[in-house]
């Protein structure tokens, strides 16, 4: 007998822990973290965000000076979204490698216990540098603040290389007239951890035309500005406000980063979507910066749920939905919708594309996020967007069907109806199987819906799926000429007669004559409809 739930064929003989083994959908690495791992990586985000401070601070000799960033702070992650320096000065003061003696030790304490915006006052004395002043504000959460801890202390060595390339080229355009002074703003736009590029906002001068170059260390005090902010999220544009002077006496001129603040895109999307954008990013995002990148990409080819996040995510933060709209017309505004939705959506749909082409899927977007595609990548990617636009009204086959029904028992016990999995079981141990409202069959007849979604499922005793199975195989002959509403049909009929057992224990001794039945109720009601289809 064929499944309601199956393309062409069952998966007879297959007990539900047995189908769960083949072909696995793994669970992405963001579900298998221990409380170490995060207390690890709670104490290495103290190191890194105290790491930046120290990079900024190292270029500030002046006693008496005073830097003020603002982290947010949640889950004992600190993101910074500005520093600022306070201009006066009481004179030259000794380099020392002392920094705010004892804040590595007690912030991690006060920032565990904190959700909010935190502003830390640091103060150059003449022997080091000390905290003056520790203040909170209430606030909303920027959208590039992390909330997820992550174990690595430092930047990586490509991030560092593009912050240093970026200051190179910015410096080598800086000049100041001979004896005068000058004041910059530069806008460097970032991607994550990636420094993209940076074009001058404005630039004033006074004291006649600037000849004057900057002195040599400017490159490396515009690479510590920067570095703190890689480790923000998404697209996102970084201000540095710079001054500068020129002594007649001196062959360079002086110049000094006086604040950076992040200065925040417009979204498009509903200010909760789009958090909820951010939020399903960073899950992926964290796995790419812990661990190594031949690790990140098996994750991600192993599990389509970590896939899915990636992509959909990904979409949103940088608008990539217009590359797609021209050759996948159907497919772009389904996926448009964004955030969970279109996440779960996406992960049952990728069941349906081979496996080759989800690899390469999977190796495209992953570098179209971490460090762009060429023009020959980019036609690769959206040749197969073109191919899963096609896909949309194309039946199932075998291996997709089996692939979603894993899925769907997978998700239906272990994420949706946990309370269900001890009390669904049959005399032999088994837990029920797990039945699609609108079968698998009928998916290409229903484009925008997620066929594995939990509205979608419910788990029914063996016997009852049988019957169920049978109201399906009598309108079977339909299937040629049926429409999406003439399935909704069918599926109201068997909600009809056989919801009293849906997500329910079964009791064999008093719902045998009552199953029986419903059974042969649901068949005549079917037989009316296909007779009506058919003439």
């Amino acid at each position: 007998m064929l499944q309601a739930c199956a393309t062409t064929g069952a998966m007879e003989g297959i007990e539900p822990e047995a189908a769960e083994e083949v072909g696995r959908d793994l669970p992405p690495p963001w579900e298998t973290r221990d409380t170490q791992a995060d207390e690890d990586a709670r104490r290495a985000e103290t190191t890194a965000a105290l790491s930046g401070m120290r990079g900024v601070a190292s270029h500030v000799e002046e006693a008496g000076a005073r830097l003020v960033f603002r982290f947010w702070a949640q889950n004992g992650v600190l993101t910074l979204l500005s520093w600022k320096r306070d201009a006066a000065s009481t004179g030259s003061a000794g380099k020392s490698a002392a920094f705010a003696p004892g804040l590595e030790t007690h912030l991690p304490t006060y920032v565990d216990a904190r959700t909010g915006e935190i502003a830390l006052t640091v103060q150059r004395e003449r022997h080091g540098w000390g905290l003056r002043a520790l203040t909170t504000s209430e606030s909303s959460k920027p959208l590039e603040a992390r909330t997820l801890p992550v174990r690595r202390t430092g930047v990586t060595a490509d991030t560092l290389s593009q912050a240093h390339a970026l200051a190179t080229r910015l410096a080598k355009g800086l000049r100041v007239p001979d004896g005068g002074n000058a004041t910059v703003l530069a806008d460097v736009l970032l991607d994550d951890a990636r420094v993209l590029g940076a074009t001058i906002a404005r630039y004033e001068s006074h004291g006649g035309p600037p000849i004057r170059e900057p002195s040599p260390e400017l490159v490396a005090q515009l690479t510590q500005a920067l570095l703190p902010f890689t480790l923000g999220l998404g697209p996102r544009t970084v201000r540095l406000s710079l001054e500068a002077e020129h002594r007649r006496a001196e062959r360079h001129a002086r110049w000094r980063v006086m604040e950076a603040v992040t200065l925040r895109p417009a979204m498009e999307a509903p200010p909760d979507l789009a958090a909820e954008h951010y939020a399903l990013y960073e899950r992926i995002l964290r796995e790419w910066r812990e661990e190594t990148r031949d690790a990140f990409l098996e994750a991600g080819v192993s599990s389509t749920e970590f896939l899915a996040t990636w992509f959909i995510s990904g979409l949103a933060l940088r608008g990539g939905i217009a590359l797609f709209e021209a050759v996948a017309p159907r497919l772009a505004p389904i996926l448009a919708r964004g955030g969970s939705e279109a996440v779960a959506w996406f992960r049952s749909f990728l069941a349906r594309v081979r496996p080759a082409e989800r690899e390469q899927f999977h190796r495209l977007w992953t570098k179209a996020q971490t460090q762009g595609l060429s023009v020959a990548e980019k036609e690769q990617l959206r040749k197969l967007m073109a191919r899963f636009d096609k896909l949309l009204d194309s039946r199932l086959d075998d291996a997709a069907s089996r692939e979603l029904r894993q899925m769907a028992h997978n998700d239906f016990y272990g994420k949706f109806h946990t309370d269900l999995a001890k009390l669904l079981i049959d005399g032999k141990n088994k837990r029920y199987p797990v039945h699609h409202r609108i079968p698998l069959e009928y998916t290409h007849l229903f484009q925008r819906l997620n066929i594995n979604a939990r509205e979608n499922l419910w788990g029914v005793h063996r016997l009852v799926h049988e019957r169920i199975n049978n109201v399906w195989t009598a309108f079977r002959p339909a299937k040629g000429r049926a429409t999406a509403e003439d399935v909704r049909k069918v599926a109201d009929i068997v909600d009809r007669h056989f919801g009293r057992w849906f997500n329910q224990r079964y009791e064999a001794g008093n719902s045998a004559s009552t199953l029986t039945k419903a059974e042969a109720d649901a068949l005549d009601e079917v037989k009316v409809l296909l007779e009506l289809l058919l003439k």
